[in-house]
C-alpha cells in the first residue's frame, strides 16, 4: 500500500486556528495517567471516538479501570496546568501489550478500530492482553506487541502551535511510558487524515486502510476526518530505517540490576517526586519498610556498579544528606534506563528455561 496522504483537511483546521486572536493559556506537561484520570480521559474518548453501541461503552469504563489497576494498561496523558484542575487533561492515549495472534488478526482481518475489537473480546471473556507474568516472561525472551488502542484529545481554544505542542508533549508520555520494554511490532488505527499524516511522518507504515472492508460489507466508507487506517512498525524496519521518532522506541538495553517487583514499585513511585513518607502512604507500608527498602536497593546496586553511586556515611547530619545524594543519583540513572523498571524474568529463571530448551 502507498504511504501518499492528503493533508488539506488538516491544513485548513490549523489555518482556522491560527486566525484565533486570543489563544488559552498553556503549561503542558506529560505524565503517567492514574486512576482518578479515567473519567476525563473517557469523556474526551468519548467525544472523538463514536463508534461504540450503548452496551459497550458501558462496559469500557469497567475495562479501563481493570486493566489499569491490573497494570495491563499503560496510560499517558497531556494535561494544560494553566486551566483548572477538573479540567487540565487535553489529551491521553493509552496502550496494551497484546498477543502475536491479535497483531496478525489486526493485520488482515479484523474489522475497524481495535480498541472496538479488545471491548467485545473482553465482553466474550477472551481478551488477547498480556497480564504482568506474561509480560515479564516476552520483556526477557521474545519481544512485545505494542497497540494503542484507546485515545483522545480535546483542542478547544488552542491555537496551531499549542496544538502541535500538545503532540509533542503526548509523543514524550508515550515514550516514557514504552521506553526499556523489548518490543517487536507496534500497532495503531489513527483515525483521519491528520492524525494518520502524525503516524505516518513518526515513521509508523500504513498497513490497511480498510476500504475493502468498507467495500466487501457495503458499508458507506466514512469522511476523511472520521476514516480509521491502521498504521505499524517493526523491529526490522525500525532498524532498516533509523532515525524516526518511532525507531528509537525498538532500541532495547536489557537491565543490569534486576530490581524486585517491591523494589521497583519504590522506585517507581520515587521517580514521580514522592517523598519518603508519601512513599510509605502510596504503597501501604511503613516508613521503616521504606528505609529498608532503599538499603536493599542501594547495596545491589554497589554490587554490580560500585562506582554509580557516591560513598555511605555511617551516621549523622553528613550521612542524611549524603542519602539525599545517593538517591538523586540512582533517580537520574533511572530516568535514562527505564528497563530497570520494567516487568522482566530474573535471570536465574531465564537460565533454567535456557537449559530446558536445551533439554
Amino acid at each position: 500500500m502507498t504511504n501518499t496522504v492528503k493533508a488539506t483537511s488538516v491544513s485548513g483546521w490549523l489555518g482556522r486556528d491560527m486566525r484565533r486572536e486570543t489563544p488559552d493559556a498553556i503549561n503542558l506537561m506529560a505524565r503517567e495517567g492514574r486512576a482518578e484520570d479515567l473519567a476525563h480521559c473517557y469523556a474526551l474518548y468519548e467525544s472523538c471516538w463514536p463508534s461504540y453501541t450503548t452496551v459497550r461503552w458501558r462496559v469500557l469504563s469497567e475495562m479501563w479501570r481493570i486493566l489499569l489497576s491490573s497494570g495491563r494498561m499503560q496510560l499517558f496523558l497531556v494535561e494544560n496546568r494553566a486551566r483548572p484542575r477538573n479540567s487540565r487533561i487535553v489529551s491521553f492515549g493509552a496502550t496494551v501489550f497484546t498477543t502475536d495472534r491479535f497483531c496478525c488478526e489486526a493485520r488482515s482481518t479484523l474489522r475497524p478500530f481495535l480498541g472496538v475489537q479488545i471491548a467485545q473480546r473482553y465482553m466474550s471473556n477472551e481478551i488477547p492482553i498480556l497480564n504482568r507474568k506474561q509480560v515479564a516472561w516476552a520483556n526477557a525472551h521474545s519481544g512485545l506487541n505494542v497497540i494503542v488502542c484507546f485515545g483522545g484529545w480535546g483542542y478547544d481554544g488552542l491555537s496551531r502551535e499549542q496544538i502541535l505542542a500538545v503532540r509533542e508533549k503526548q509523543s514524550e508520555g508515550f515514550h516514557f511510558a514504552h521506553t526499556g520494554y523489548r518490543v517487536k511490532e507496534f500497532l495503531a488505527d489513527p483515525i483521519g487524515d491528520e492524525a494518520l499524516r502524525w503516524m505516518l511522518d513518526s515513521g509508523a507504515r500504513l498497513r490497511r486502510d480498510y476500504s475493502r472492508y468498507f467495500e466487501k460489507h457495503r458499508a458507506p466508507l466514512p469522511k476523511i476526518s472520521k476514516r480509521p487506517r491502521l498504521v505499524g512498525l517493526t523491529k526490522e524496519e525500525a532498524f532498516a530505517n533509523p532515525g524516526s521518532q518511532l525507531s528509537s522506541f525498538f532500541v532495547y538495553t536489557p537491565p543490569r540490576f534486576h530490581f524486585n517487583r517491591s523494589e521497583q514499585l519504590l522506585l517507581h513511585h520515587a521517580l514521580m517526586g514522592e517523598t519518603s513518607d508519601e512513599l510509605a502512604s502510596s504503597l501501604f507500608i511503613s516508613p521503616w519498610t521504606v528505609k529498608k527498602r532503599w538499603s536493599a536497593i542501594y547495596e545491589r546496586v554497589a554490587d554490580v556498579d560500585s562506582e554509580l553511586l557516591p560513598p555511605s556515611v555511617a551516621n549523622g547530619a553528613h550521612a542524611l544528606s549524603r542519602g539525599a545524594e545517593r538517591r538523586r543519583y540512582l533517580l537520574n540513572y533511572l530516568r535514562q534506563h527505564l528497563e530497570e523498571l520494567r516487568p522482566n524474568e530474573p535471570p536465574e529463571r531465564r537460565r533454567a528455561h535456557k537449559r530446558h530448551n536445551r533439554g
